[in-house]
């Protein structure tokens, strides 16, 4: 459940919000995350290897934001009215790397802290970025008529396997 202005509000509800509510909800819990993350213990692993696992979801975010250019970079799902379908750099092999930059980052935390809070952090996360990416993909879908195609042949986090 999630309570807003003292009222109880359940998943089915949720689904009929407006547009802009679901967008705002969805970002609002993967901050939310993330600042918690940030607030509860190193953001830097202490295992060589998970840190260069971490450096390499860092990278892949630099990566994808150069390649969609800083300016036209939004945290909500909805596509910019100015903005083109993108299907170069990381972008040809992954349809959502900011995203699965941001599940790779929190994996290695998670796998770095092994703590109960640590675990469930990454299930929420992991949960609210598939349900991003659904609600993405479907405005994706009506705003470019390429996009069904280029679903096809790319993956959407994990190359040729998710």
């Amino acid at each position: 459940m999630i309570f807003c202005s003292s009222k109880r509000v359940g998943l089915r509800q949720i689904k009929n919000l407006p547009l802009m509510t679901k967008s705002q909800i969805l970002v609002l819990i993967q901050f939310s995350v993330i600042l918690l993350y940030a607030v509860s213990g190193p953001l830097i692993a202490k295992n060589i290897w998970l840190e260069a696992t971490e450096l390499i979801g860092l990278a892949l975010a630099v990566w994808a934001i150069f390649i969609m250019n800083p300016i036209r970079v939004s945290i909500f799902p909805e596509p910019r009215e100015d903005g083109d379908l993108i299907e170069t750099g990381p972008y040809a092999f992954i349809r959502h790397p900011m995203y699965t930059s941001i599940l790779i980052v929190a994996a290695v935390l998670t796998l770095d802290r092994m703590d109960i809070m640590s675990v469930a952090l990454f299930l929420i996360l992991v949960i609210n970025q598939v349900v991003k990416l659904k609600f993405e993909e479907k405005l994706l879908i009506q705003k470019y008529a390429g996009y069904s195609e280029y679903m096809k042949r790319t993956k959407a986090l994990v190359p040729f396997i998710f």
